[in-house]
């Protein structure tokens, strides 16, 4: 449970360090996201953003109806990302109490980008409580990949905790299972 509430919170952090990157000017041309915006433009480990390592391949977040449409988001890629922010944020917690930060500034901006798409996945349902939560943890996840970067060890783990927190609040609401039979929105929420 807490690890898909550390996955949830990362999502929502990543969804508001992408919202407010949307302002800033870009030097060079990057190439449309897909599914997601991380700092860098590339999930850690070298994947494209938005790439197959947040469960498969999603369409570019800007443009209009259409392309909304194109990338809507299906329930088993939720999942998907929901398994890359459960480990992503594991090995974030661990590389925070090994005083890696480096690793662990990139471990978040995976995390944040990841809840973008979270935030995403909600969004397209009609959730505006889940899209919010998404949005918290997505910034706390961005919030601990500044704090990393910039080598304050405790600040990144407190941020890291908030987003986690996140994550635990949006499962209670919306997910249901468990480790042996799998976890999956609950029941009767995704119906329009």
């Amino acid at each position: 449970m807490r690890i898909v509430s550390g996955v949830a919170i990362v999502a929502l952090v990543l969804s508001v360090a992408c919202g407010s990157k949307s302002g800033t000017a870009n030097t060079t041309p990057q190439p449309a996201p897909a599914g997601g915006a991380q700092a860098g433009g590339a999930r850690a480990g070298g994947a494209p953003a938005g790439g197959a390592a947040a469960g498969g391949a999603a369409a570019p977040r800007s443009g209009g109806p259409g392309a909304q449409a194109a990338a809507r988001m299906t329930t088993e890629q939720l999942s998907a990302a929901m398994k890359t922010i459960a480990s992503t944020a594991a090995a974030l917690r661990m590389k925070l109490m090994n005083n890696q930060l480096p690793d662990a500034a990139k471990d978040a901006q995976t995390l944040a980008m990841t809840f973008g798409d979270v935030e995403r996945f909600w969004q397209q349902n009609n959730k505006p409580d889940a899209v919010m939560l998404a949005q918290t943890a997505r910034q706390g996840a961005t919030d601990a990949a500044g704090a990393a970067a910039a080598g304050d060890a405790m600040k990144a783990q407190m941020a890291a905790a908030n987003m986690q927190g996140t994550c635990k609040q949006c499962h209670g609401l919306y997910r249901e299972g468990d480790a042996q039979t799998g976890y999956r929105v609950k029941a009767g929420v995704l119906t329009q």
